[in-house]
């Protein structure tokens, strides 16, 4: 018994992530050679100009292979950003490096910073960066204040905290306290800085969905494969009804799961509007299925799935993780009760 998903977005662009993720030698320095950050970067702007839905396909491979790297943070959600503040020099010039690999940008969203002047044209910035992610090293963090996108280079923040994640990728936090930026690193203001930030963190969580995706599919193959190949009692262990009735079960699940994500992904990629309450319930579902797809995995190789020596342990605390960036299930379910009430205090007046 054999079972091989079919790719979401299948293509060249997925072949060639699939060979180079499974390799098992996949670092940042390949990531910025194949000139991945650019490729949401428009070609006037020194990038590739693909869509969202030609990304998925890298996202969904390296999800299969649990490349715990900041994929989606350095080369979705950044590009973005600048994309929005494109009106500053600093922005334009730096989408230009990503793109060619000379720079990489780690954006932190969210996180409690407040900026006063500083009566020379620059800010005073003070409060704390929250979970950066630099399991890969970043020339520079973007970050948001109240109503700033603020750039500045890795080199002048003070000394970080760092911690370790469940699959191994290293986070940091900052405590800013008077750290000064000039004008230049201001790149967006006002209002936008809300917008540009929204859309960011909801096509970033759709791509961490996609890459749950990848990781599932290949659970699904290599739990059919374990099943396939080990006995007990010298019987095969996929002969128990029981184990294949768990099995088709994580299946239903994945297929379910492959076909929400790839609807979304494809009305994003159309529409970069598109319904923002979509991404939070395909977020929401997601984390769902993704903890008890990988449960099962778990549990269906016995006390070899707790080992880290077997690829379902690392695409299970890959997934896990998945479910964790830009927001878990509870964020999302605060979200959409707030949307309802909003939207019910509106049908009520």
């Amino acid at each position: 018994m054999t079972f091989h998903v079919t790719p979401m977005f299948p293509g060249d662009l997925y072949d060639s992530s699939d060979r180079m993720a499974g390799a098992g030698a996949a670092d940042w320095r390949q990531i910025l050679e194949l000139g991945w950050q650019g490729v949401l970067v428009a070609e006037d702007q020194g990038g590739v100009g693909a869509t969202l839905a030609e990304f998925s396909a890298i996202a969904e491979a390296s999800g299969r292979h649990a490349l715990a790297l900041p994929l989606i943070a350095r080369c979705v959600v950044a590009p973005m950003l600048l994309a929005a503040a494109a009106a500053s020099d600093t922005a334009r010039a730096l989408l230009a490096q990503l793109s060619a690999g000379h720079a990489s940008v780690c954006p932190v969203l969210g996180s409690d910073v407040q900026a006063t002047p500083d009566g020379n044209g620059g800010l005073r910035l003070q409060g704390r960066l929250l979970g950066a992610d630099l399991s890969a090293d970043a020339s520079h963090l973007l970050f948001n204040t109240a109503t700033q996108l603020v750039l500045i280079e890795t080199d002048a923040l003070p000394e970080a905290r760092y911690y370790k994640g469940l699959d191994g990728r290293r986070t940091a936090d900052f405590t800013l306290d008077g750290v000064r930026v000039d004008a230049s690193q201001v790149l967006l203001q006002g209002e936008a800085v809300a917008a540009a930030v929204k859309a960011a963190s909801d096509t970033g969580a759709v791509m961490t969905c996609v890459q749950t995706v990848g990781a599932l599919g290949a659970l699904v193959e290599q739990t059919i494969e374990y099943l396939s190949t080990r006995s007990q009692f010298g019987v095969q262990l996929s002969t128990f009804q029981a184990l294949r009735h768990r099995l088709v079960e994580m299946y239903v699940a994945y297929e379910s799961a492959r076909g929400l994500v790839k609807d979304v992904t494809e009305a994003l990629s159309a529409d970069a509007a598109a319904n923002p309450r979509d991404a939070a319930l395909t977020k929401l579902y997601l984390a769902s299925v993704g903890r008890t797809v990988a449960e099962s995995a778990i549990q269906l190789h016995g006390g070899m799935g707790m080992t880290t020596e077997m690829p379902a342990a690392r695409l299970a605390m890959h997934t896990l993780m998945c479910n964790l960036q830009y927001g878990d299930r509870f964020h999302y379910l605060d979200a959409l009760s707030a949307q309802m009430s909003n939207d019910v205090a509106a049908l009520a007046a």
